[in-house]
């Protein structure tokens, strides 16, 4: 009789990583959401259709009607080729469908899992085994089966008891150079006197002894040779650890290199019969090339491998990583000949030829996207056209290009209804492979992958309210310690704002603002925009932030300090003074069986300086939106507790966008695997947001008068014993399409907590409707976007 497995519960482990132990079962429970097998009764829902009689009636028509086609073929032997393939491939088919099942029990349901007796003896064996590599050698496993209503719970009793500790760490090696090295102070090894015996900890030192030697010369080196002893028959619960590292098979020492000479191949893999490569000796190197297509002078920043050298696997892995982000090159390999006297077993140093082999990309490189957008629950278009050009001045420099055009959907801020908002841009940036300073020193950074850009736009933005356009330069520098933390700094980053156009309508709200003490018509000014900035981001994520990893980017930002002495030439052009600085922290968890909990914390404050205590629009903070918090529509949330109320229905009008001084926002998912459709996987997630943005000062109250639409409640001002209770709150249900080079998103969300609502009336998840989500209403949001939230 066969019993479906339903639970697998673990009891009495304290010591160990459960999550550790999960991957070793050897059959696993079907997956339930939220208690319960959405995925199972898919499976069975799909069997109500499936009938596999009808797959091998299928089966048989077709087998008879490829035998009828091959006879009338005859002799044709081509032809009859032609229809044995296409048989077979027709009766693999059919034949995957009778015994799988159709596509709703393959692709999204799951089969059944049906308990299996031997499956849990060896899934016993496997806990065992790692309760060993753990140190718990005296740890036991045993199970227990309950049953009822034909399905099986499964106890595994883990019995941990003490894990066995090192006492003792010493090493074995025969080669003098080895061991000095390995006992030097400054090369710590991983397994710790008074640490529990763990095999992999064992694995990884294994890992840094390879690293260790290999960075110090030893080229020939490998981490199989080095292997363990652990000798448990001295002191019950206690290990005496012996590290042993055996010399080469051919030799009684390991041998010690250093790079003779270094060679650059700038084409690789072209060969001109009859001429050889031009050759240029800088700095020892040799830079060969048919055509020095990019400056020797130049690639000499980049070699950080030189004659003379101890070989360093370390050294060569960072110089292929400079070489690969100069974006010049299809391919930047280093590898390592040795010269003919390195070969004599007898002698303990050798030498080697570094041999660094590149080729050009292709000079020019076009790219065109077309698209669309979902806003307002509003489809628009948008296209992009970009140029980019390598090597421009034979500096290995990058010029890029592009116009950009689109139309999205924008709720018109004086009536509840959607219009349109047309953005049409050009930028272009022009990046050196290096520091560029006043004084002659161009290898600052070298190993930090270095570059100096120069960049400039023009945007031309035409809403329902207004006109907006925005011409803007920067001079950045942005180098990389490895290729997980990235600074940028700018010394340099101006735009020129204008705004020709403002609707009569737009301009009386603004007035109305002006005179609640809010300073947003200062940032509608014609104006001229100065900062300094400087950004750090440390991402360790990888494209589809399935690995366990964290990103934190710090931005700092100061406004006016060119803009006081330009306002003096150009007194019509409005000056900022600000200060601005932000953080944003996430946090990738994954839990194993296609599961991730991410979580993020972010927040800002930007504040207004000087004469106008206003800050350029785009200098704000804003809340709401598909990577903000959800339920709110974009730029709609805040600030704090205030809100617009409608004098006549006394409603709280959400149609405005709301600019802050202060951001808090805390985000939370939890990511699934649903099912997979042909190569695309289909993922859920359920989220959950909470944030605001406030004003540094609050502004005045403005109460109805005769003929007067909205009323304004105060709560602005971002106040200690308050702003908790003004976090906005919202949860909702996502759905997102990786197609592996993009992630499509589709999310649902609703409010839970709104501070715009008088306190004792601000939980708001029981206005939830299932049949208003794509109507207009302020309650849900649906939000589509292009790759993950954060």
């Amino acid at each position: 009789m066969e019993r479906l497995l339903w639970k697998i519960e673990l009891q009495g482990v304290d010591q160990i990583d459960k999550s550790a132990l999960t991957p070793l079962y050897q059959q696993k429970p079907n997956r339930r959401v939220l208690g319960y097998p959405l995925y199972l009764n898919l499976y069975y829902l799909g069997k109500r259709f499936y009938s596999p009689e009808k797959f091998q009636a299928e089966i048989e028509e077709e087998t008879a009607d490829y035998a009828r086609k091959i006879k009338r073929a005859g002799s044709d032997s081509v032809k009859v080729d032609k229809l044995v393939e296409r048989k077979e491939k027709k009766l693999a088919k059919l034949q995957d469908k009778k015994e799988n099942g159709n596509w709703l029990m393959k692709t999204v349901g799951e089969p059944p899992t049906f308990f299996d007796s031997l499956k849990l003896v060896q899934t016993e064996e496997q806990i065992k085994i790692y309760l060993n590599s753990k140190g718990f050698f005296r740890g036991a496993v045993s199970s227990a089966t309950e049953t009822k209503n034909k399905k099986v719970v499964v106890t595994l009793q883990i019995k941990e008891d003490r894990p066995y500790q090192i006492v003792q760490h010493a090493y074995e090696v025969p080669d003098t150079a080895v061991l000095a090295l390995l006992q030097n102070p400054s090369y710590t090894s991983l397994p710790k006197v008074g640490a529990s015996y763990d095999e992999a900890v064992l694995a990884q030192e294994r890992v840094r002894i390879e690293a260790l030697l290999k960075d110090n010369g030893f080229f020939d080196f490998s981490q199989q040779l080095v292997t363990f002893t652990a000798d448990t028959s001295y002191v019950p619960y206690t290990v005496r650890l012996k590290t042993l590292v055996a010399n080469p098979t051919d030799s009684t020492l390991h041998k010690i290199y250093t790079v003779k000479n270094v060679y650059f191949i700038s084409d690789a893999g072209l060969n001109r019969f009859g001429v050889s490569r031009d050759t240029v000796m800088l700095a020892d190197v040799q830079y060969l090339a048919y055509e020095q297509k990019v400056k020797p002078k130049i690639l000499n920043r980049k070699v950080i491998i030189r004659p003379g050298q101890t070989y360093s696997a370390t050294r060569t892995l960072n110089n292929q990583r400079i070489l690969s982000n100069l974006d010049v090159f299809k391919y930047a390999t280093i590898g390592y000949t040795k010269l003919t006297d390195s070969l004599s077993t007898k002698t303990r140093f050798g030498e080697l030829n570094a041999n660094i082999n590149t080729a050009m990309l292709p000079k020019y490189q076009e790219t065109t996207e077309l698209g669309a957008t979902f806003t307002e629950r509003v489809p628009g278009p948008y296209t992009s056209i970009r140029l980019r050009v390598r090597n421009v001045f034979g500096g290995a420099e990058i010029f890029d290009v592009g116009v950009r055009a689109g139309i999205e959907g924008q709720l018109q801020r004086d009536e509840n209804k959607t219009g349109t908002r047309t953005e049409i841009g050009a930028d272009m940036g022009l990046t050196f492979p290096q520091i560029l300073v006043p004084f002659r020193n161009n290898n600052l950074l070298v190993r930090f992958n270095p570059r100096t850009r120069f960049s400039t736009g023009y945007t031309y933005v035409d809403r329902n309210e207004y006109t907006r356009t925005n011409l803007d330069f920067s001079f950045d520098y942005i180098w990389q310690r490895l290729n997980i933390h990235q600074f940028s700094f700018s010394p340099v980053d101006v735009s020129i704002i204008s705004t020709p156009r403002i609707s009569p309508e737009f301009s009386a709200r603004l007035d109305e603002f002006a005179a609640q003490g809010n300073p947003l018509r200062e940032s509608f000014n014609n104006a001229f925009v100065s900062t300094i900035n400087f950004t750090s981001l440390y991402n360790t994520a990888n494209y589809n932030q399935s690995n366990d990893a964290k990103l934190v980017r710090i931005f700092a930002e100061s406004g006016g300090l060119i803009g006081q002495f330009v306002a003096e030439a150009l007194p019509t052009l409005r000056s900022y003074k600000f200060v601005k600085a932000s953080i944003d922290y996430r946090r990738y968890h994954p839990l194993g069986n296609n599961f991730m909990f991410v979580y993020r914390a972010n927040g800002g404050v930007a504040k207004p300086l000087g004469e106008y205590m206003a800050l350029p629009y785009d200098k704000y903070f804003f809340a709401g939106g598909p990577s903000s918090v959800r339920a709110w529509l974009p730029r709609r949330l805040g600030p704090g507790s205030s809100a617009r109320i409608d004098a006549t229905t006394n409603e709280v009008i959400y149609r405005f966008e709301q600019p802050g001084e202060i951001l808090l926002e805390l985000n939370s998912e939890f990511r699934f695997r649903m099912f997979r459709f042909g190569t695309t996987n289909v993922n859920g997630a359920f989220f959950y947001d909470a944030g605001n943005v406030w004003l540094f000062r609050e502004q005045a109250s403005a109460t109805s008068t005769e003929g007067s639409e909205i009323n304004y409640q105060t709560g602005a001002k971002f106040e200690l014993n308050r702003f908790y209770k003004e976090l906005a709150m919202g949860t909702g249900f996502g759905v997102r399409l990786d197609f592996t080079f993009a992630v499509l998103r589709f999310d649902i969300a609703t409010k839970v907590y709104d501070p715009a609502l008088p306190e004792g009336s601000r939980f708001v998840l029981g206005r939830f409707s299932s049949s208003k989500i794509l109507g207009t209403n302020n309650q849900t949001t649906f939000n589509l976007g292009i790759g993950y939230p954060f």
